[in-house]
């Protein structure tokens, strides 16, 4: 078995299907570490223990897990597509401009549709790092995008950002009247 596997696993269903283990989860995506351990050891296709599922935390190279204060529950800071789930998020002022990796296909579709939207889950996701959404466009294995965002743009017309604790800025939509660039090659 692959950790990356376990991990991606654990993503999906602290993201998506937290119900197929029976995880009960709270409204900012909290769930029983206890709980988590005993229910893929009980799925059977992987075996976690306490220590793998710290180790799988501490190496995520997206930051996206997060231990509560008491290491008893633990959650993905981002991403969910659970309805009622709202991730915790610091709401500020953005940066000059932020960066949202997609990859040409998709990218063509937010040209046609008008906007870079949710897709499913709870806001589009956008990094202050262009590196870290090229990184995240090039995991699709297809030709990558990078939009750059004018958030201080949208942030005067309005719209609200949030970020969470691993630095990953959220808002609902991103109108195309504010992708200042449309970029075929990493910044």
């Amino acid at each position: 078995m692959a950790r990356n596997n376990l991990s991606v696993y654990i993503s999906y269903l602290l993201r998506h299907k937290p119900q197929d283990i029976g995880l009960a989860m709270d409204r900012n995506g909290w769930v029983s570490v206890n709980e988590l351990i005993e229910g893929i050891n009980r799925e059977g296709t992987y075996t976690l223990d306490r220590a793998k599922l710290e180790q799988i935390v501490a190496e995520d190279s997206k930051d996206r897990y997060r231990f509560s204060e008491d290491g008893t529950r633990i959650k993905a800071c981002q991403g969910h597509s659970i309805d009622g789930v709202e991730p915790e998020l610091e709401y500020l002022a953005p940066p000059p401009y932020l960066y949202h990796g997609t990859t040409e296909a998709a990218a063509e579709k937010i040209r046609s549709s008008g906007a870079v939207s949710k897709m499913g889950r709870h806001a589009v996701h956008m990094q202050e790092d262009p590196a870290k959404a090229w990184l995240s466009a090039t995991r699709w294995r297809q030709p990558p995008v990078l939009l750059k965002i004018d958030a201080a743009a949208m942030y005067e017309a309005g719209f609200r950002f949030g970020r969470t604790e691993n630095g990953v800025w959220c808002t609902e939509a991103v109108p195309i009247a504010y992708i200042a660039a449309w970029l075929k090659e990493p910044v």
